[in-house]
């Protein structure tokens, strides 16, 4: 490494606001050097997209750089025109972003959106531009006969693949990466890594990749940046990270990583003497089907979306659905929570005799009894309501009138699930908080009725890394202290080990594999649940490669 390819010097970002301007970047430095991959890494609001949006001159109002400089190979985009800045982005450095379903066009097949930036940029067309599409998608283990596939026709891994042939088109010395494997699951995650990797080594490009996972940055990464409120905090080779890091918020997020291997961390989520597993379960699934329709009005197939899928759970039992997306996990729960009818099968609460599925109506005592915390802590609220409303709404609904009492038992909800005071917090608006603070609100909402029940749809899979720990710990809380019986849904082997005390594995609608968490982490029988195993434990790039 002799003189850097990019150099950030002194950046400052600010936002305009009706008072003062709001700092989102401070006075940041770093260098990156020919054909490294350089992390960098923090939670949500730490200022690490909007770096990238200051490097690539696509800052959106009323954000604008207030002070410092970017060089990219010695020149100073910063004083470059609005027009030379425009090639500058293909010729000299690309980006692939976050949602592959957002970069693509919905409308343009395959062939036409790589020919668009061939045209624009290189005036290929015809022929060459086609020989040229096919060397791309050859380049991301892409059949040429994917070329008139439109982007709904795709897995999440092919978009992402696609994404990043378009972003390699002008074939830049340089590709950032933001967040480009957030909404993927974790086998197909790894193997875009592994391509990302391959392609560093077979192209000599440069890679700056940003992500809220440092678990992930520390398998591949070369050197990393760490983020936290506008500042790097800690800037270092990789295996200095790994030895633990230096500054306290690095330390945290190191030890806020779970593991599905080695020895299982216990405290909080030690299974609760009260658990009896020979009891009649509290919840009981029997051959249940969800069967879809293709949408069009002539298309007559069906999408089987869970396949006589059959479980129990048991009172006070904390049970993972683990599986890719398309596994039926998230119908699964959706059924559960009589979101939707199941097309077969039967759902019973605490009992045979209480059979749940028979009637299109569901009723209020069952709503009382089952809740569900969503995915997604930004749409699960509303953003005209305060937090207040989103808690007493319910209440409401059920019976609860008075409004002191309201107050107070929202005020003990909230500072229940961390978030003090809890009268501060009860005035504030969804887009005053985090998105932390926001999954917390919906925790507390999911627990203001006192269910014996919660089923949590990836409730952690949108945060970051620490506070993922943070909600985990929140429903081991309120299992040890309610009873409270909890159907964890996640793509994340290693956070359905570390939470749950049996993990059921599905694949294409039906379970292929079920066992306590330990048991099946260390002695997965199938193969898929192999290849989770792997994926989630340390050192997965060295053993996808030795695989395939």
């Amino acid at each position: 490494m002799n003189k850097p390819l990019i150099s950030v010097k002194n950046l400052s970002v600010e936002y305009i606001t009706d008072t003062a301007p709001i700092k989102a970047v401070r006075n940041i430095s770093f260098e990156i050097f020919h054909g490294e991959i350089f992390g960098l890494v923090g939670e949500s609001g730490s200022g690490k997209s909007t770096v990238v949006q200051a490097m690539m001159r696509i800052l959106p109002p009323p954000a604008y750089i207030s002070g410092g400089k970017v060089f990219i190979n010695h020149e100073d985009i910063m004083e470059a025109s609005k027009y030379d800045i425009v090639g500058f982005r293909w010729k000299k450095i690309s980006i692939v972003m976050q949602s592959a379903l957002n970069a693509l066009n919905p409308v343009l097949s395959v062939r036409e959106q790589i020919h668009d930036v061939l045209y624009t940029h290189k005036g290929l067309k015809g022929k060459e531009a086609d020989d040229r599409a096919k060397e791309l998608l050859s380049l991301v283990d892409i059949n040429f006969d994917r070329l008139d596939s439109h982007p709904h026709q795709l897995s999440g891994g092919m978009k992402q693949r696609i994404v990043i042939a378009i972003a390699l088109a002008i074939m830049p010395p340089i590709i950032i990466m933001d967040e480009p494997t957030t909404a993927l699951d974790v086998i197909v995650e790894r193997e875009i890594i592994a391509k990302i990797i391959e392609l560093r080594k077979e192209l000599g490009i440069t890679i700056l990749f940003i992500t809220h996972d440092l678990n992930l940055l520390m398998e591949f990464a070369d050197r990393l940046a760490i983020m936290k409120n506008g500042e790097i905090v800690e800037l270092d080779k990789i295996e200095d990270i790994q030895k633990g890091g230096k500054h306290p918020y690095t330390k945290k997020l190191i030890g806020s990583i779970p593991s599905a291997s080695g020895k299982r961390q216990k405290g909080l989520l030690s299974r609760p003497d009260s658990l009896n597993l020979s009891k009649s379960p509290i919840l009981e699934v029997h051959n249940l089907e969800k069967v879809f329709q293709s949408p069009g009005i002539f298309n007559k197939n069906k999408i089987i979306a869970v396949n006589n899928v059959s479980f129990k759970v048991f009172k006070g039992e904390i049970i993972a659905l683990v599986g890719e997306s398309g596994s039926g996990k998230s119908t699964i729960a959706k059924l559960v929570t009589r979101m939707i009818r199941p097309s077969a099968g039967s759902i019973y609460l605490d009992g045979k005799n209480k059979k749940v599925t028979e009637s299109r109506s569901v009723p209020l005592e069952y709503r009382k009894t089952v809740q569900m915390v969503f995915q997604d802590p930004f749409g699960s609220l509303n953003s005209i309501h305060t937090v207040y409303h989103h808690l007493a709404r319910p209440l409401l609904r059920h019976g609860l009138k008075e409004q002191e009492k309201i107050l107070s038992h929202i005020i003990h909800l909230l500072e229940k699930v961390g978030l003090n005071p809890g009268e501060k917090f009860a005035e504030k608006f969804p887009h005053e908080m985090s998105g932390g603070e926001r999954q917390r609100v919906a925790i507390a909402r999911a627990l203001s009725l006192e269910p014996q029940i919660i089923v949590a749809d990836e409730p952690t899979s949108m945060l970051d890394v620490s506070i993922r720990m943070d909600i985990l710990e929140i429903f081991a809380k309120m299992r040890k202290e309610k009873d409270l019986t909890v159907l964890f849904i996640t793509h994340d082997l290693a956070s359905a080990r570390y939470l749950s005390d049996r993990i059921v594995v599905l694949k294409d609608g039906s379970i292929i594999e079920e066992n306590t968490s330990e048991d099946l982490i260390q002695n997965p029988k199938e193969k898929y649940t192999k290849q989770l195993v792997e994926a989630a434990s340390p050192g997965w790039l060295n053993s996808l490669s030795e695989n395939s």
